[in-house]
């Protein structure tokens, strides 16, 4: 196993320790001299990563498990966070690294399967990783699909989670243009929807008309004539 695996038992972890694990770096090795290094000399990307870890804790934007302030040198309480003590529980940065556009898979505990890959769904690029969850998670449910087509239901579910999706834009609302993009991949009915499969069976034959016999006009009688046979005489 590699050390990085045996620090997924953790389930929080430091400020310190995430943004070089965030690095690919087992805690252990330098998260208590990291910080005394000039920021030159430190792990490619640990800097960067650290500062906006403190920026968000301060903001808000990013809930501590247990929050930490370092103190002066009269054992005072400074307004400055101990980077060292203070936590933060996994979900909550991998919250965080997507909504910054960026997955890792060592806090990704959402268990989304593997897809064929050794390395996991959530090792492949942002857009991929989106339409690959989209597409499980809408085709495996018919309660989405009821009423919409594919595209449609693809579309909200990605809507949805678009924030654990790094699908957001600056202003922090769903990225249109990538969410229109993804569901153009993840869509398995681009044409809008199966056409209806024409029935093998025969149509029952038109019914026949009955025609009942014309009535044949009544023969008018024949004229009366008088019989030769009668007296012509006319009697008075």
């Amino acid at each position: 196993m590699d050390k990085l695996d045996y620090w997924k038992l953790c389930t929080e972890f430091t400020v310190v320790q995430a943004a070089l694990i965030v690095c690919g770096i087992a805690p252990e090795t330098l998260q208590w001299e990291v910080e005394r290094m000039v920021d030159s000399k430190c792990p490619p990307g640990y800097v960067a990563i650290r500062t906006a870890l403190v920026h968000a804790l301060q903001s808000g934007k990013l809930n501590p498990s247990k929050k930490s302030f370092r103190y002066d040198e009269q054992g005072e309480e400074t307004p400055y966070l101990d980077i060292q003590q203070t936590t933060l529980e996994v979900a909550e940065i991998d919250r965080f690294l997507k909504r910054a556009g960026m997955v890792c898979e060592f806090f990704d505990r959402t268990g989304s399967g593997d897809h064929g890959s050794e390395q996991g769904l959530n090792s492949l690029p942002v857009k991929l990783n989106a339409a690959l969850r989209a597409w499980t998670a809408v085709s495996g449910d018919p309660a989405r699909l009821r009423g919409k087509s594919p595209k449609q239901a693809l579309e909200q579910w990605l809507i949805e989670n678009a924030g654990d999706l790094a699908l957001l834009n600056k202003n922090g609302e769903p990225n249109r243009t990538g969410i229109e993009e993804i569901c153009k991949v993840a869509n398995w009915k681009p044409e809008g929807g199966a056409k209806p499969t024409p029935s093998t069976q025969a149509l029952p034959p038109p019914s026949r008309f009955i025609r009942l016999p014309a009535t044949a006009p009544a023969t008018p009688p024949p004229p009366e004539f008088f019989l030769s046979d009668l007296d012509d005489d006319i009697p008075f």
